[in-house]
């Protein structure tokens, strides 16, 4: 029995540190391509640095319509309108605050590809999420962006959640 455990914590360790890894990697990854729908997920707090890429993104016209989700997308909102976005190119605003919602939106309101903007944690997940509801995602990381470590954790964590829960 302490053999089993042994090889299931060793596995769960692998799988972990294969994540992290791979979080790592898609932050570094800039797939920033023209799109359908912009889709920002605001953390409770968003960065200026998120807001700033957001509206960046929107004026390059990568997107003409902007998605918001995420606890924090009441404050992104009012941020990207200060800085000179029209209130009409915010398309939906997620009533949900779980990711699924937010694209589930995006995809009913005709959006057959999104570019991701988030927290560099949460890329992996997104475009995960993003790819299992039939949308063609492209990650566009935040260019000044640090990763910190618990993020990473805490997003490797959810992205197992989802894999084996869909939660």
């Amino acid at each position: 029995m302490a053999r089993m455990a042994s090889l299931l914590l060793l596995i769960g360790l692998l799988a972990m540190g294969i994540t992290v890894a791979a979080i790592a990697i898609q932050v570094q990854r800039d797939e920033t391509h023209n799109a359908d729908q912009l889709l920002v997920i605001a953390p409770d707090l968003p960065s200026a640095a998120l807001i700033d890429h957001s509206f960046d993104l929107y004026r390059r016209g990568y997107a003409v319509r902007l998605a918001l989700a995420g606890p924090g997308r009441g404050q992104a909102r009012t941020d990207l309108i200060a800085l000179g976005m029209p209130e009409s190119a915010i398309t939906i605003i997620a009533e949900g605050e779980s990711l699924f919602d937010a694209l589930a939106a995006a995809r009913s309101g005709g959006a057959q590809s999104v570019l991701v903007a988030s927290a560099p944690a949460d890329q992996l997940l997104s475009l995960k999420v993003a790819h299992d509801q039939g949308l063609r995602a492209y990650g566009t990381p935040t260019p000044t962006a640090v990763l910190d470590l618990l993020d990473v954790l805490r997003a490797a964590l959810d992205y197992w959640r989802y894999v084996f829960f869909q939660a």
